[in-house]
């Protein structure tokens, strides 16, 4: 029997971890359940992620914006030949997207109020496989409001032609059902990381390093020391950079209100991009920033407490790192998922509403802090934290299993739906 051929996109190794989470995931599960195929992932990261993954079934193409222009124009010209009864030669990443069994979309947002400048790159993802009738499936992920009539307009022309809709959030279903998206193709489903298991991970970056970094916090842990991992965001950072207190400083303060000889920290990045000077999916410039201001601002004996993670680190050193915390201080969403699924009590310095909804879930809708807020206390909520700290354990324990079995109902749909097993 031929291997399907599936396309996905939206996700990548590196860049944002949250999304290398997803796509590891995705190709996890079907893997388990004995699906024989052939991967087509698109990323912005092609080059790199071809050198970071070794895998003779998966193959890496362009997603950036030229190229889904150009795959697009190329559908178009086949579409046109074929309409007039002439063959299509199509080859590369345009053939995979026409072609494949199925498309699978992992990205975490599309189609939105207030990301007008995003709408072109949403339809280009999907428009070529609609054109050639293969079947998208958008795996979970934030979609709306559509009260922007251009957004709502094109929204409702191609949300209308995916097979299915799996919304991570009950905005988003509501907001999905109010477009007038047929109710039988959308489904509300728990975000994909949460099924995530360390053996999906298909990198190996920087393994001796986190090793060596978990040795030492294991000696800390058996002496008795807690362990407060904290997850800045370079999006965090550029949108409260000209608030007062800003991000770092908001941090820096965060760090020195809860100054215990018996807590330690680490600042993780939960997407990276070492050795690059763009900020975007690179939470090390954050990183950075902060670590220079504690240097300045922070007693030495204090400073000295904070171990420093400004490299490189796929999605199963982010699970090693997190799995040793206390308490994780997280500004992205993927680490907000992976600190609730290791059942560790999470916090939350973020915005938008994606965050509340998750938490809630877990009950844990009150450490989340919203960063416009002018009453931000991390430190008063990390000191209650530390308080109920097996209560939360336990509440966060009991809401886990039907967050995982929302997650995972969306293979179960690929496998009985698309590839019928």
């Amino acid at each position: 029997m031929e291997p399907k051929k599936i396309a996905i996109i939206g996700g990548s190794i590196w860049g944002n971890r949250g999304a290398s989470a997803m796509l590891e995931t995705t190709i996890g599960k079907l893997r388990e359940a004995k699906i024989e195929a052939e991967y087509a992932v698109f990323t912005p990261y092609p080059l790199k992620d071809s050198k970071l993954v070794d895998d003779p079934q998966m193959e890496f193409l362009d997603s950036r914006p030229l190229a889904l222009i150009q795959y697009f124009l190329k559908a178009v010209w086949g579409w046109l030949l074929a309409r007039f009864g002439q063959n299509t030669n199509f080859s590369g990443g345009v053939k995979l997207l026409t072609s494949a069994d199925v498309l699978l979309d992992i990205g975490g947002i599309t189609f939105s109020d207030g990301r007008l400048m995003f709408l072109p790159y949403n339809i280009l993802t999907i428009w070529p496989s609609i054109m050639f009738r293969v079947p998208v499936v958008k795996l979970s992920q934030a979609a709306g409001s559509f009260k922007n009539p251009i957004i709502r307009l094109f929204s409702k022309l191609f949300l209308s032609r995916c097979n299915h809709f799996f919304a991570r959030g009950e905005k988003t279903l509501a907001f999905l059902k109010e477009l007038g998206i047929d109710t039988k193709k959308i489904n509300l489903a728990a975000d994909i990381a949460f099924c995530y298991e360390p053996r999906y991970c298909l990198s190996t970056e920087n393994s001796t390093a986190i090793n060596q970094l978990c040795d030492s916090l294991d000696k800390l842990i058996i002496s008795g020391k807690k362990v407060v991992v904290i997850s800045p965001s370079i999006l965090v950072l550029e949108k409260m950079k000209t608030r007062q207190p800003n991000y770092v400083q908001l941090l820096v303060d965060f760090i020195k209100q809860i100054d215990s000889n018996d807590i330690v920290f680490i600042v993780f990045p939960n997407a990276s991009r070492e050795g690059s000077k763009k900020k975007r999916n690179n939470d090390i410039r954050a990183i950075e920033l902060l670590r220079d201001a504690a240097e300045i601002q922070l007693p030495s004996p204090l400073y000295k407490r904070i171990k420093w993670v400004a490299f490189d680190v796929n999605t199963r050193g982010i699970e090693e790192i997190i799995k040793r915390a206390d308490i994780l201080l997280a500004s992205r969403f993927h680490a907000m998922v992976f600190g609730l699924r290791l059942g560790i009590p999470t916090m939350v310095l973020g915005w938008g509403h994606k965050y509340l909804e998750v938490m809630k879930k877990f009950g844990q809708e009150g450490y989340v802090t919203d960063f416009e807020s002018p009453n931000a206390n991390l430190a008063k909520n990390l000191l209650e934290v530390l308080e109920k700290k097996k209560l939360i354990e336990a509440e966060i324990g009991q809401a886990l299993v039907a967050e995982k079995a929302s997650s995972n109902q969306q293979f179960d749909y690929l496998i009985r739906s698309i590839f019928d097993k």
